[in-house]
């Protein structure tokens, strides 16, 4: 009786080994590594089924099969084992469901018999539904590579014989973050269905990978040659050439001029300076102007309220509660660190360790809270996922979560009446959770330092790159009107960079320059990409054109409300005592219309509007300096024609000149910046 078993079991086992991954070690199995993955390739542990916080039908799963021991358990060992058959693996009741053999599945039918994937777990049953046989092999690393036609997911395993390659395609999870673009199929291979760019995204075990994939618009794009080109311009250049794509040219030099002074000083040019501008050398002129902007109580109050923007501090007077003390002693210390040329990198340490500007996290209450509050705004990641769960597309897991979020405990009363770190307990538990850094850092932090301090070495030297690549991201968004990373918290491997050579080199100059806020903005807005035209090929697609996309040509962005009502006042050269208009266009436009704001500023002793009258005689020279003063351009033909005779006979100029202010002033063309 008993040869007749064995000589079954060899048989199963024998098949067994026939359904393993090219490359695995004969001796060698692990649930983790050969049946794990097959749950969560076919759905079994995602959160709309067995994964979900209950599971499905009394079944429950971890989220994702991210705890293989826990999963092992409940398939082989909860309920008595009911759910397996040892002795006849196809009447496996976790076989049966699944593939929909005479029991019914809520889940619907994710195997049939021939299926390669159901013949590995039949076969695994049929030799004992091991957890673990042989040698320990350590998962320590993925990657999805091209091979030929086809895209090929490769596993990396430390084993007692060193490190081994193994082809894990056939288990791992596969998709596209664009399936417009293109589509990744279950074995690797693909279809192309409109050029552009998608990233094949690549899930094996707890681990991630990912590989860009772009299909040309057009072929033998020309790109023009320079002797000297920006740095920028050579990463953004051969984008464009890859996708086959050509740049829509530069901005007219008046856009350009008042894009340049808005962005830096967050008001347009006043007529000296616009005039100024377009009499310099075109070659050194946007250099020569950032140069001198960039040292302006302006570009302080700018870049100070980015930043603090970037900290998350809210704006003073959008909201009631933004009055509160703390915000606006952060305000302060934001501005008095940019007027004072301190660095980025400064003002991040003393964001962690200044018992000032600590007050930007410390208000949270929850270790956890803080933590994210610094993995988002420092760092530029999103690591609250991981605060209840962990997600195969996520770096962080919870345990991860948990040891960072112990650094940001609040002090508790030591021996002798003293101070010590506080403790940071396992919720639920009461298991304490001992500190330790995200691991992202590059080396180990010196010893002996304070809590805060190890978190700031953690910003700017275990992670300067990520800390880089955020702030690069942070203020190229600031300056071109959208951010390479969509979410500029939310560097993540599913959240690619729209283009990622770009955002490297950005991170790298960042560095290079010390993480110097004047010198960066400098780097980029004398590049042929910051001057690149906004206006689309195609008036009927502008929302969805190719050239929009992927930065053949710049979006134009609305002004901010402050911004708007600063620009107004700035223009008319009077202070305006009205309310901040509201961030909806919609809103906004009624509130330009019928507030009084305009009016106010329109009507006020001294405004600009009036010294043009009172200076210029000749209706046209009128309507040219208004344009100047409020667009910062000329008037087109068909406007002359339209208002100059208007001016000509009206009873009151005065009264037209001022109604033709006020809409401009309430026009799309002033609200943005192009």
């Amino acid at each position: 009786m008993n040869r007749p078993k064995r000589y079954l079991f060899f048989c199963l086992w024998l098949s067994l080994l026939d359904s393993l991954p090219v490359g695995a070690d004969p001796a060698s199995f692990d649930f983790s590594h050969q049946i794990s993955p097959i749950l969560a390739k076919v759905g079994c542990s995602a959160a709309e089924c067995h994964g979900g916080a209950t599971g499905q039908g009394g079944f429950k799963l971890s989220l994702f099969a991210a705890d293989p021991e826990v999963d092992y358990q409940a398939i082989v060992h909860e309920l008595d084992g009911r759910r397996l058959d040892l002795l006849d693996p196809e009447q496996s009741l976790f076989l049966r469901k699944p593939s929909r053999d005479g029991v019914k599945h809520k889940g619907g039918r994710l195997f049939h018999s021939d299926d390669a994937l159901y013949r590995a777990l039949r076969d695994w049953i049929g030799e004992g539904a091991p957890f673990r046989r042989g040698p320990i092999e350590y998962l320590t690393g993925l990657e999805i590579l091209a091979h030929g036609e086809r895209y090929r997911v490769e596993a990396s395993f430390e084993t007692r014989h060193g490190t081994k390659l193994r082809d894990v395609t056939a288990l791992a999870l596969l998709e596209s973050t664009n399936e417009q673009v293109a589509i990744i199929r279950e074995d690797g291979t693909i279809q192309a269905r409109a050029p552009g760019e998608t990233w094949f995204l690549a899930r094996y075990g707890q681990l991630s990978s990912r590989i860009p994939f772009r299909t040309a618009f057009h072929s033998n794009v020309a790109v023009a040659k320079k002797e000297r080109r920006h740095p920028l311009d050579e990463v953004w250049y051969d984008r464009l050439k890859e996708l086959g794509l050509e740049s829509l040219g530069a901005a007219k030099e008046t856009t350009l001029v008042r894009r340049l002074y808005f962005d830096l000083t967050g008001r347009p040019p006043d007529s000296l300076e616009l005039q100024a501008f377009l009499q310099s050398d075109p070659a050194s002129r946007v250099a020569e102007t950032a140069a001198r902007l960039v040292e302006t109580e302006a570009f302080n109050h700018v870049f100070s309220r980015a930043i603090a923007g970037f900290f998350e501090i809210p704006v003073a007077g959008k909201d009631p509660r933004n009055a509160k003390d703390r915000n606006n002693r952060l305000r302060a210390f934001f501005s008095d660190a940019v007027k004072s040329r301190v660095t980025l990198e400064r003002i991040a340490d003393s964001v962690l360790v200044d018992p000032e500007a600590q007050a930007s996290w410390r208000h949270f209450s929850d270790p956890r809270d803080r933590a994210e509050y610094v993995g988002r705004t420092l760092l530029g990641m999103r690591i609250g996922c991981a605060r209840c769960h962990n997600h195969p597309l996520d770096r962080w897991t919870n345990q991860e979560h948990l040891a960072f979020s112990a650094y940001f405990t609040d002090p508790r009363p030591g021996p002798q009446g003293s101070m010590m770190a506080g403790k940071f307990f396992l919720p639920g538990e009461g298991t304490a959770v001992e500190p330790q850094l995200l691991p992202v850092a590059l080396g180990s932090a010196p010893k002996a330092l304070k809590r805060e301090e190890e978190v700031s070495w953690l910003v700017r030297e275990g992670a300067r790159d990520q800390f880089a690549r955020n702030m690069g991201n942070r203020l190229f968004g600031l300056l071109m009107g959208r951010s390479l990373v969509d979410l500029a918290d939310d560097h993540r491997l599913t959240n690619p960079a729209i283009h990622e050579s770009m955002l490297a080199l950005l991170a790298t100059t960042f560095i290079e320059l010390e993480t110097d806020l004047r010198a960066f903005v400098q780097f980029v807005v004398t590049s042929d990409l910051y001057a690149l035209s906004s206006v689309p090929p195609d008036h009927e697609a502008v929302s969805g054109d190719p050239e929009r996309q992927y930065l053949a040509r710049r979006e134009a962005r609305t002004l901010t409300s402050e911004q708007l009502k600063e620009a107004v006042e700035f223009v008319l050269g009077v202070s305006i005592a009205a309310e901040t208009p509201p961030e909806s266009p919609l809103a906004r436009q009624l509130y330009l219309i019928n507030s009084g704001m305009l009016r106010s500023g329109l009507e006020a002793e001294g405004n600009q509007v009036d010294l043009i009258l009172l200076f210029e005689a000749k209706a046209s020279a009128q309507l040219t300096e208004l344009y100047r003063l409020i667009l910062s351009r000329d008037p087109s033909e068909a406007e002359r024609q339209a208002f100059v005779p208007l001016l000509q006979s009206a009873d009151s100029r005065v009264r037209v000149l001022k109604d033709l202010a006020f809409a401009l002033l309430a026009s799309r063309e002033f609200g943005s910046v192009r």
